[in-house]
């Protein structure tokens, strides 16, 4: 077992995120960058819009400027991104904060092409789940490249996990941000390839456009307590886009969602 140290979970608590290093190797993130590269390309090949999302903040849907890229499900996409989430290492931390019975509510590999690869705007995980227990989710961002302030890695606001807050409807229609965020103590929080950030549902976190020539390629990995239950439209999801992967859960079905 390789769970959290009681100090490290009590400063996640203090917080919200813990940074977790080396869970890939230089090799294995090399690996993981070609397998996303292969999984974007055949499914943009094959036009399944559903798996390959072409995301942005802007309205503006003729230019790929300020453009990222989402593979919905990614591991549904291959066996290598379905093992990360099934990590024994990675399961370990994350059962050490929210216990032993773990679900994914989601997993989206992310990218940001060089130079076009744009902001995704302050939120919390929790404004879109809505799982229905307190401290119940935890995500994981994993990055197959070095993450840096200028490609795009993950800004955080250590101790504002304490509550939701309000969001609105981001200008292209497509997601929530939240407005007028005080960010006089975000902080930025830059990764080696391989490594990988833990933070709790509520924790406000952006990234910034990507303005380098280099690729920021990342799994979010959302994790949720298996007891609970997430949002109705999440309930709706398929079986397999939302697996257990460890412990015991709760089951649900479609018309029980609807009803909700």
């Amino acid at each position: 077992m390789m769970k959290l140290t009681e100090p490290q979970i009590q400063a996640f608590h203090k917080t919200g995120y813990h940074i977790f290093g080396g869970l890939l190797t230089e090799v294995e993130a090399e690996r993981m960058v070609q397998i996303y590269m292969n999984c974007l390309t055949n499914h943009q090949a094959n036009h399944t819009s559903q798996s390959v999302q072409i995301l942005r903040q802007n309205e503006d849907e003729s230019s790929l400027d300020g453009a990222y890229y989402q593979l919905r499900c990614a591991h549904l996409m291959h066996p290598d991104f379905d093992a990360i989430i099934r990590n024994e290492r990675l399961l370990d931390a994350v059962e050490s904060l929210i216990g032993p019975n773990l679900r994914i509510v989601i997993c989206q590999g992310l990218y940001k092409p060089p130079y076009t690869g744009g902001e995704i705007d302050w939120h919390q995980d929790d404004y879109y789940f809505r799982v229905n227990k307190p401290n119940a989710v935890i995500s994981c961002w994993l990055t197959f490249d070095d993450a840096t302030v200028d490609n795009g890695c993950m800004w955080v606001i250590p101790g504002a996990h304490k509550r939701m807050v309000e969001h609105e409807i981001v200008s292209s229609g497509k997601g929530f941000h939240i407005p007028n965020t005080d960010e006089s103590k975000a902080i930025p929080i830059e990764l080696k390839r391989g490594h990988c950030m833990l933070h709790h549902g509520l924790m406000p976190h952006r990234t910034l456009t990507n303005t380098t020539a280099s690729h920021r390629r990342a799994l979010a990995i959302h994790y949720m307590d298996a007891a609970a239950r997430p949002s109705a439209s999440r309930l709706q999801e398929p079986p397999e886009n939302m697996p257990l992967v460890r412990g015991k859960g709760i089951e649900w079905n479609v018309n029980e969602a609807s009803s909700i």
